[in-house]
């Protein structure tokens, strides 16, 4: 019984857990605080790593070859430009999840053909000449 009420009188290390209190608190805020940035940094090194994937060209183009008798076949692929791709995935997740608007719809279209690119192209450069001429005269 007197060990009893030796603890409780005993006042020496009220001090000792007033500081644990206050370096505990100060602990756990710098750790919430570590953590919280460790997490945007880490989150946003993910963000540049994933664009960086999506990124990657995969066009390729394999020269065929001909001598004496045999010959092998050319071969080649040429991917789709990134921001087509991302819009025309953009379309098709709207698509599923039914939730396309009809204005949007317009901007994710196929992207045009050869010949049709190359027609708009060709046509681009000769309202461009006529300009150049215009200018100049």
């Amino acid at each position: 019984m007197n060990l009893l009420k030796n603890f409780w009188n005993d006042e020496a290390g009220l001090v000792m857990s007033a500081e644990l209190v206050m370096l505990g608190t100060v602990g756990v805020l710098g750790a919430t605080v570590g953590l919280s940035a460790a997490s945007t940094a880490i989150n946003d090194e993910m963000v540049e790593f994933s664009q960086a994937i999506r990124s990657l060209d995969q066009s390729y183009h394999i020269q065929g070859h001909k001598s004496c008798r045999a010959w092998t076949a050319s071969s080649s692929y040429r991917q789709q430009d990134v921001a087509v791709s991302l819009a025309d995935l953009c379309g098709q997740v709207e698509a599923a999840e039914k939730t396309v608007d009809p204005r949007s719809n317009l901007k994710r279209q196929a992207p045009p053909k050869s010949k049709e690119l190359r027609k708009k192209m060709e046509a681009k450069k000769k309202k461009n000449k006529e300009k150049k001429k215009k200018n100049e005269a």
